[in-house]
């Protein structure tokens, strides 16, 4: 069988949005569906208000119920789906990470309770986005309810971006939808000329059309065409384009150069995190990249 989909899970509502979202991947691909949730000291025990905490029961016994209950309800939408559950203790990161290295992709949700708190709003985000051995998809509340639009790729011909660019490809492959490959023009100063860089704006985008253009041949049943988008950063120039598209997922690498230097870095990662009009796939360098089915 394929490497499996992992799935972060707290019980939160976000956390079920993933589940669904992972599932379907999983089904997608001809994989397992894993459940994972973390018990991590010193929060061990969750704060009055998670939905875990009911009836007196001790988290433990309470996350394993409802982890139970996750995995029946996707058996029940995705028939012959094959999923596991697990409950283990220590770091949330460390032990996604680790998890990381034995999947083909890890999902999570934009916001945590209990077990993950804060998945994805510092230092968290940064390790499981940019360290991952695997790409990670980020998804909100009501991710799980869409997924059918166009694909988009941020990409700007450095190798994480290319890499970006072939995880993109397989995604549209997989669900026969069309892939729109982004380039960033420079932004320009209040003068209205154009910000230096080390190299001019067409020799880049001759650069990232090379690399993404090289996925489209290995790829020839994909439907795809390029757009070059502008915006004040790399963020808000993505999620402008995703929201217009109605775009299924969006796209990106961990590093990038040019127009998408340090994406998936401080201030450029939080406001794709918070603002992806979409499910958010970020592609960690050096990932392994298994042909999907």
């Amino acid at each position: 069988m394929n490497a499996p989909v992992i799935v972060g899970f707290d019980g939160s509502e976000t956390a079920r949005s993933a589940v669904h979202y992972g599932a379907r991947e999983a089904q997608r691909r001809g994989s397992e569906l894993r459940i994972m949730h973390v018990l991590g000291w010193p929060v061990i025990l969750p704060p009055f208000h998670a939905p875990y905490d009911q009836h007196d029961q001790g988290p433990r016994a309470a996350m394993l119920d409802l982890l139970a209950k996750a995995a029946h309800e996707v058996q029940q939408e995705h028939a012959g789906l094959k999923v596991t559950t697990h409950l283990l203790d220590g770091s949330a990161s460390a032990v996604l990470l680790d998890a990381s290295r034995s999947a083909q992709l890890l999902v999570v949700g934009h916001r945590g309770a209990g077990g993950f708190p804060g998945l994805l709003t510092g230092s968290v985000a940064t390790q499981v986005a940019g360290h991952a051995h695997c790409p990670v998809v980020i998804v909100h509340d009501d991710d799980h309810l869409t997924g059918d639009g166009p694909i988009v790729v941020g990409t700007d011909g450095s190798s994480g971006a290319r890499q970006a660019a072939e995880a993109a490809f397989q995604q549209a492959r997989l669900r026969d939808t069309e892939l729109i490959l982004a380039y960033q023009t420079p932004r320009r100063s209040t003068a209205g000329a154009i910000a230096t860089s080390t190299l001019p704006f067409w020799a880049t985008v001759g650069d990232a059309a090379a690399g993404a253009h090289g996925a489209g041949a290995r790829h020839p049943d994909v439907r795809y065409r390029t757009e070059v988008v502008s915006g004040d950063s790399a963020a808000s120039a993505l999620i402008a384009l995703s929201a217009r598209v109605e775009a299924g997922l969006l796209v990106v690498g961990s590093r990038g150069l040019g127009g998408f230097r340090g994406l998936v870095t401080g201030s450029t990662s939080r406001s794709l995190i918070d603002h992806a009009p979409c499910p958010l796939m970020v592609v960690p360098s050096g990932a392994a990249s298994a042909p999907l089915p």
